[in-house]
């Protein structure tokens, strides 16, 4: 379904925060995502059309008209008005549902520029003006421009879930103003571009050998990644797009830290290995889960004629345990760092700061509520590296993978100011459940239509045994080694056995898979 523009009209360097705001409730709240589209005439690509026409065309196809007044006018141009109301009247010419969002109380009106106040005052004119509400910060106008926008879908019989509803409404409410903020300190040469080609290929659906350099600063200020000094003209990341995107995040937020320690016992000791990880959140994720990955078992299980890995424990749970320690923790919280520690029998992955009201701790153990997050840009952007489709569905996700391959429920804590998810070792590998995925060695239902009787029995017995000798398998099938050896010769031609040289009987045979690279 095609989105609904909406055209957000202000004075642009008063209210940069305030636009900034309205792309991000978007971009941050799926249901309001899946339906409209934020236009910033700044955002827009260059146009050969002078400024104040270039404004009027951006309004051109918008269904939605939202204004946002402040305490200055703004620069007038050769006809007199300010783009501010030159695009508000534009909009009543179109006949453009039109809103206006009014920032300060009424003991600020007198403050208000002349010009300003005449404009505001056709606007709120009883007879002949809009509807228009109040706010004091950008996050309260966030809460005013949802309402209004949920409004207006819903006379589109396009409703929101109750559960989507709620969760909104509480991220609004909870949300740091941690992960908008705008960063001086670093430019968008600062950030990684096959990061940001990357979530801008998923976020819009188009491929990465498509996008342009001016397609990724539109949809990463869309996304509130990215924002513009109108001063000097130069882009800045704002928090959520260092941390995502970043060459060097760490060196202005060290908190992005993630403590990996693998324990060769139950309790803290020397670690057995360890990784200090400081990168974008989307590559130290990856580094985490390798990290994991490479300090528990895996051991082979013959099913049919294929041998399949078994891990230790659910790779989905743990990668996505990982994300929502990165994307939900407190980074307020500066001398703390997510911790993620192996032990024999578990695995401990620790994240700064609890889960924000109204979610309690017996709540998620009986995985009955509303997920909410305190970093929405960041959560919705690791989302795009992440390919979750449920979003704020994290811990029912990892109780479900974790249940899903035979083991016992992962259990949730709070702990010292922190949010700690454990996963409990399995007591018997055997009796955990193959998590998919490529299989290490396969016998195809081509091939084994080719194969005699014999030479099914050979590679099973192989399978299980990982390598043999003539003499073995001939005593194993009861015939003789000449029967063995010519069954053998074929195998061995096509490249599915590998034989060892040795001396007569002593030759071994092996499956290819299973030699050392």
């Amino acid at each position: 379904m095609k989105k609904i523009k909406v055209f957000v009209s202000s004075v642009q360097k008063e209210l940069e925060n305030e636009r900034l705001a309205v792309t991000e409730l978007v971009s941050s709240d799926p249901f309001l995502d899946k339906h409209l589209k934020v236009i910033l005439f700044e955002q827009l690509p260059a146009s050969a059309n002078s400024s104040e026409q270039a404004y009027l065309d951006a309004l051109g196809g918008s269904e939605i008209y939202l204004g946002i007044i402040g305490l200055q006018y703004g620069r007038k141009g050769r006809d007199g008005m300010s783009a501010t109301e030159r695009e508000y009247r534009e909009a009543l010419k179109q006949k453009i549902p039109t809103y206006f969002f009014v920032k300060g109380d009424n003991t600020q009106d007198k403050n208000r520029d002349d010009e300003m106040k005449a404009l505001f005052n056709e606007i709120r004119d009883e007879q002949n003006g809009h509807v228009y509400k109040r706010f004091s910060h950008y996050q309260s106008l966030k809460s005013a421009v949802r309402e209004v926008l949920v409004s207006i879908l819903e006379s589109k019989n396009i409703f929101p879930t109750q559960e989507e509803n709620e969760a909104a409404i509480q991220t609004i409410a909870q949300a740091s103003d941690f992960d908008s903020n705008l960063v001086n300190a670093a430019t968008e040469d600062d950030l990684q571009k096959d990061l940001c080609i990357k979530l801008v290929s998923s976020s819009s659906g188009t491929p990465e050998n498509d996008i342009t350099e001016t397609d990724v600063r539109r949809i990463l200020r869309n996304r509130g990644m990215l924002w513009k000094d109108t001063d000097t003209g130069v882009m800045h990341p704002t928090t959520a797009g260092l941390l995502l995107l970043g060459k060097k995040p760490e060196e202005l937020y060290p908190q992005v830290r993630i403590a990996a320690n693998a324990y060769g016992g139950t309790e803290r000791g020397e670690p057995i290995d360890r990784d200090d990880i400081r990168e974008a959140l989307p590559i130290a994720i990856d580094r985490t889960f390798q990290f994991l990955k490479r300090n528990m078992k895996h051991v082979p299980r013959v099913i049919g004629f294929k041998t399949v890995e078994i891990h230790e424990y659910p790779y989905e749970a743990l990668r996505e345990a990982v994300v929502n320690a990165v994307a939900h923790r407190d980074y307020n919280l500066q001398g703390s760092c997510v911790r993620v520690e192996k032990y024999a029998n578990r695995i401990e992955i620790i994240s700064p700061g609890l889960p924000p009201d109204p979610i309690t701790l017996r709540k998620i153990q009986n995985l009955n509520y509303i997920a909410c997050s305190r970093n929405p840009n960041l959560a919705r952007g690791l989302s795009f590296f992440e390919k979750i489709e449920e979003q704020g569905d994290g811990l029912r996700r990892i109780v479900r993978e974790t249940e899903k391959i035979g083991l016992s429920r992962p259990e949730f804590r709070f702990r010292d100011g922190h949010f700690q998810i454990t996963f409990s070792a399995p007591e018997n590998m055997d009796k955990v459940k193959h998590q998919g995925g490529e299989p290490i060695f396969e016998v195809t239902d081509s091939i084994l239509s080719e194969l005699s009787n014999t030479q099914k029995k050979i590679i099973k017995l192989i399978m299980k045994h990982k390598q043999t000798k003539v003499p073995v398998l001939a005593k194993q099938l009861n015939i003789s080694d000449q029967a063995v050896r010519k069954a053998l010769k074929p195998l061995v031609e096509e490249k599915m056995l590998i034989k060892k040289e040795g001396k007569a009987r002593d030759t071994v045979y092996s499956l290819r898979e299973e030699l050392p690279e």
